[in-house]
């Protein structure tokens, strides 16, 4: 069987708005994005961490791994998982 190939790497940050009319609370994630040429799910995008403890709600995750077959997939799940949280994607 043949291994999946690595098409594209990118290293970005992924910032998250607490979701409260009157809170400026902020988490800063550092993500990997992965896109492979085959498999069930091509697209990984790994999360982690970067920043100051949010003293407001809930505090999602350290780390976290989205696997997804598309990007708009990807996106979704990225939303729904901070508004889980209380969190939106800014």
């Amino acid at each position: 069987m043949k291994r999946a190939r690595v098409v594209s790497k990118e290293e970005s940050i992924l910032t998250a708005k607490y979701y409260h009319p009157k809170s400026d609370g902020y988490l800063e994630y550092v993500s990997n994005i992965k896109i492979k040429d085959s498999g069930e799910n091509p697209i990984e995008m790994a999360v982690k961490f970067e920043g100051i403890l949010p003293f407001v709600g809930i505090m999602p995750p350290k780390e976290h791994t989205f696997r997804a077959l598309s990007i708009l997939e990807l996106h979704r799940e990225i939303i729904r998982w901070l508004k889980k949280y209380g969190y939106i994607l800014t």
